[in-house]
């Protein structure tokens, strides 16, 4: 059974002001932090997803690229482009490029519980959903195609119509996401706080 991983790496970055998965955390650019934590569980194919602008900022080598021709339209059309493009895989683990707390331990976790019986599994948080950090299986497709046929956009409205696990996290830094400047300093400060 053949799983990937794929870093969700072609957003708009419009609330950071550039483009944010290449800012350095820890020594890394954000968007290696969570291809890190797929490597190193031997996922393959390696899948980076972003759009022309952004590829050839990336020094990535060893992994798929799927290029959006149509920047900007969101996670779902991309979980949908990918699936289309890499018809052997079974499991997609989709991680975005702006999470820097996803480590190898998570992604070990998660991957316990595939399942066939699963369309999709998805950590939660308290009452918040983590649909870009989950996994989903090719039998997510169909809907994700009609979805995106009808210009919908959301994930949410996706795992309304699948067979989802819903994983339970205790409340901690791994899902904080970077979305503004502002957001590295209320980062430190939760990070020490659930420590």
């Amino acid at each position: 059974m053949k799983m990937a991983g794929v870093v969700l790496a072609g957003g708009q970055s419009s609330r950071y002001g550039q483009p944010k998965m290449f800012e350095l955390f820890a020594g890394l650019p954000l968007y290696k932090h969570s291809l890190i934590a797929l490597q190193k569980n031997q996922l393959q194919p390696l899948i980076i997803a972003t759009n022309a602008s952004l590829h050839s900022k990336f020094v990535e080598e060893n992994v798929q690229w799927i290029i959006e021709k149509q920047p900007h339209q969101g996670p779902l059309f991309a979980l949908h482009n990918i699936m289309t493009n890499f018809p052997e895989v079974e499991w997609f683990f989709v991680i975005a490029s702006d999470m820097p707390f996803i480590n190898a331990e998570f992604v070990q976790t998660m991957l316990t519980f595939i399942d066939n019986r699963y369309d999709a599994i998805v950590p939660k948080q308290a009452s918040r959903l983590q649909p870009l950090a989950a996994l989903y299986r090719r039998s997510a497709l169909p809907k994700a195609q009609q979805l995106v046929q009808q210009n919908k956009r959301s994930m949410k409205v996706l795992l309304e119509q699948l067979q989802v696990c819903y994983v339970p996290f205790e409340e901690s830094s791994t899902f904080i996401n970077i979305n503004s400047q502002q957001d590295w300093l209320q980062t430190f400060e939760r990070k020490s706080n659930n420590e």
